[in-house]
């Protein structure tokens, strides 16, 4: 049996137009996205794992921080939820 770790925040923790990508992202076929995401029903799954270049360029900054403060908690996965808790390592966007 294989168990995983993810992390949950708050959607709060991303701003609106990096929103809108991750909808867009988790809609099309997954060789077209840059990181793997799903849509949930309150927000998204996304894992965090390192991306390389040039796929790097098309994520937001404040998404790579917080998939990089998943991987520094050990966190293979980050689970975006409207009713997480926000947390003061991370910026956040009132949306």
């Amino acid at each position: 049996m294989e168990f995983g770790r993810y992390l949950v925040l708050s959607t709060s923790h991303v701003c609106l137009s990096t929103a809108e990508r991750l909808d867009a992202w988790a809609a099309v076929d997954r060789s077209l996205r840059p990181l793997a995401v799903a849509s949930t029903h309150e927000g998204w799954f996304v894992a965090s794992r390192e991306i390389p270049e040039p796929y790097r360029r098309k994520v937001p900054l404040e998404l790579l921080m917080a998939m990089r403060f998943a991987r520094d908690l050990g966190c293979s996965y980050l689970l975006f939820d409207c009713d997480a808790d926000v947390i003061d390592a991370l910026p956040v966007f009132p949306w």
